[in-house]
């Protein structure tokens, strides 16, 4: 029988999402009970709030559950922990640093996602420090399990025949319709402080840190004069601070303080700072901080708007080339060195659909033609900071039904997925016949995938 093309983007969702979801789920919403162990998986166990747990999060996305559902999400927790019992064997590790940057970055996105730390704070009903140290533990094993999985899944390809029989093996009554597409690069240009402001901005943190040698309150400091969002209103305040968790700089000036000690004026990508030392154990420190940004001129700002101007001239005049100027003059690290091209974080992919793009940059791209630059726009970023960008339009794919030509890759990373999981599944059985696996007799009748 002809497959759907929706069918197996669903099933591959599950896979992944349950992944992310649930360890989201067990580090920061489950309160953990010992409510009845339902599996054990070598030395790991279920608890039937963990399949309560995610449940909800199913709920709370919008899916509907029903008994096969329940079935499936506790197959995948079976599965996870079938990883972790492997990981165990083959002692597979993640190390502190990767699990402290992880965790950081999750963070990040939520405060994005919220607003503030405060907001993220009063969102969980806990402190920032506290939904850190709850996600620590949780994150260390997704990252261990997908280090088994890429395992398993590293060495599986697929010949481009073999795309094409797993193309021509769907329905071609029921192929989607895909929606328009663009792929959109960027040219960044943050105005540069001038030496003036940096002069006046450092002299103005010497002379707080000479108030607090005379004994004056920091925290009182940081909540009257800090532009950090995060830190601002708990007095600069930052606890539980592992190696890894900030930016570098940052790090090599707090890791270098005693207790109390407070740091001369230094410079990160945010600003420049000042930082004490509030506790120091043996892994991890409380710090306190101060940050300030030298003043950027509305002429500072329009000297970034002239010199796009001028690079955009360079470009259309084929002096230049767009991917060349990126390198040269563009302050978005993230796309400075890919010829400027936006990554879509929802896929991972380089192409939008148009709802998806941030709305100014909708607004920016919408009607240029393939090939075609903007204008330098004014842009106030997410942390205050502002600058002027230009983008340039690198492709733009029609509304379509799904097809070989046009839609090749979306296609071959579909059949290389499928091809993955047929790996996982055979990975399963033969890893089963050699595991400890007890299952609670309440839900030995359930129907499962595999042998547990």
């Amino acid at each position: 029988m002809p497959r759907s093309l929706n069918n197996l983007k669903f099933t591959k969702m599950i896979r992944v999402f349950s992944v992310a979801v649930f360890m989201f789920a067990q580090c920061v919403f489950a309160q953990v009970n010992v409510d009845g162990i339902i599996a054990v998986v070598g030395n790991n166990i279920v608890l039937k709030s963990d399949v309560e747990q995610q449940i909800l999060q199913y709920q709370a996305q919008g899916l509907e559950v029903d008994s096969s559902m329940r079935t499936q999400v506790f197959e995948e927790l079976l599965f996870q922990k079938l990883m972790l019992h492997k990981a165990e064997i083959d002692s597979v590790e993640v190390t502190e640093n990767e699990v402290s940057n992880e965790v950081e970055s999750r963070v990040n996105t939520f405060v994005t996602q919220l607003g503030s730390e405060e907001q993220l704070e009063a969102y969980f009903g806990k402190k920032i420090y506290e939904i850190r140290t709850e996600m620590f533990e949780p994150i260390r094993e997704s990252l261990i399990i997908k280090r088994v999985r890429y395992g398993i899944t590293s060495s599986v390809d697929v010949t481009p025949g073999q795309v094409r029989d797993y193309f021509t093996s769907f329905d071609k009554d029921v192929l989607p319709e895909i929606n328009e597409t663009v792929e959109v690069a960027q040219l960044l240009k943050l105005p540069p402080a001038n030496e003036s402001a940096i002069r006046e901005t450092n002299s103005k943190l010497n002379k707080l840190k000479e108030r607090v040698l005379k004994g004056e309150s920091f925290a009182t400091l940081a909540i009257l004069y800090s532009e950090d969002p995060g830190s601002s209103r708990n007095g600069g305040l930052y606890t539980g601070i592992r190696r890894g968790m900030f930016v570098k700089e940052f790090e090599a000036v707090m890791f270098s303080l005693e207790d109390n000690e407070v740091s001369e004026v230094f410079e990160t990508d945010y600003g420049y700072h000042i930082a004490q030392m509030v506790e120091r154990r043996t892994d991890e420190v409380d710090i306190r901080h101060i940050l300030m940004s030298p003043k950027i001129s509305p002429i500072d700002l329009n000297d970034a708007k002239d010199l796009l101007f001028s690079v955009r001239d360079s470009i259309l005049d084929g002096n230049l080339t767009f991917e060349t100027a990126t390198a040269q003059h563009s302050d978005d690290k993230n796309t400075k060195y890919n010829g400027g091209k936006l990554i879509n974080n929802n896929t991972g992919a380089t192409t939008f659909e148009l709802h998806e793009l941030e709305n100014a940059i909708k607004i920016a791209v919408e009607d240029l033609e393939v090939g075609a630059i903007s204008e330098p726009a004014y842009v106030k970023m997410e942390d205050g900071k502002e600058a002027y960008r230009v983008f340039k339009l690198l492709r733009r794919t029609p509304a379509h039904q799904v097809n070989f030509k046009d839609d090749y890759k979306m296609i071959r990373d579909m059949a290389l997925e499928q091809k993955k999981e047929e790996a996982v599944e055979k990975w399963i059985e033969n890893t089963l016949l050699k595991s400890y696996v007890y299952i609670a007799d309440s839900y030995r009748s359930e129907y499962f995938q595999y042998q547990w």
